[in-house]
């Protein structure tokens, strides 16, 4: 038995979509950050570094207005 799928209706396609509508830009980091002052927060506070991370490119973008 066959059974036809509508790509857009698929878990995969709700991902992407999700993915393309994310506050959080795709970031290519083409320079070296130092990122001692962040790490160094991250211990103290119980934080995740990747979160602390995230937090920072987002804010950078959102008060640079930086839109895909």
């Amino acid at each position: 038995m066959k059974r036809e799928i509508n790509p857009s209706e698929t878990s995969r396609a709700q991902a992407f979509n999700y993915w393309m509508k994310s506050p959080m830009p795709m970031v290519t980091i083409t320079k070296t950050f130092d990122v001692t002052k962040i790490y160094k927060l991250s211990k103290p506070k119980g934080y995740k570094f990747n979160m602390l991370l995230c937090w920072c490119i987002g804010s950078y973008r959102h008060r640079n207005r930086l839109y895909c």
